[in-house]
């Protein structure tokens, strides 16, 4: 499977005061499912692409606008296969920080890789909201 994206690392640390940013961030496009929660319940819910993807935080294309503070979940179809045989999906969990003309920038509070089970992985995006998954082991 070919990446659908490529990583391009920004430049190093900001030299002027106002870079609050403090993980090297990668510009990546890979499909995205976010949930809005409310506790345990989902308020919403739909599709988008990632911009830029830190150990701390994202961006993402949305066509919506998220209220600051928003708790989202986060299921981003990772590029790289799991010992050239498992999908692997990055969860997230985290809270909005910026939202407006089309994108979205989430502080991660939680994240782990999960595989994709293999019945999932045949049907489209569209059709199955989020699919089984199950934690990966290092």
């Amino acid at each position: 499977m070919a990446p659908t994206g490529t990583a391009q690392p920004r430049p190093g640390p900001a030299t002027h005061l106002t870079e609050r940013r403090f993980g090297r961030r990668f510009e990546i496009a890979l499909d995205l499912r976010w949930r809005i929660l409310t506790g345990k319940c989902v308020n919403d819910s739909g599709t988008g692409k990632t911009i830029e993807v830190s150990s701390s935080g994202l961006s993402f294309e949305a066509s919506r606008s998220f209220p600051a503070g928003a708790n989202l979940e986060l299921s981003i179809d990772w590029p790289i296969l799991l010992r050239n045989v498992a999908q692997l999906q990055l969860k997230v969990i985290g809270e909005v920080v910026r939202s407006g003309s089309g994108c979205a920038a989430v502080r991660m509070r939680h994240h782990e890789f999960r595989t994709v089970a293999l019945s999932k992985r045949r049907s489209s995006p569209a059709s199955s909201p989020l699919p089984a998954t199950r934690r990966v082991s290092a």
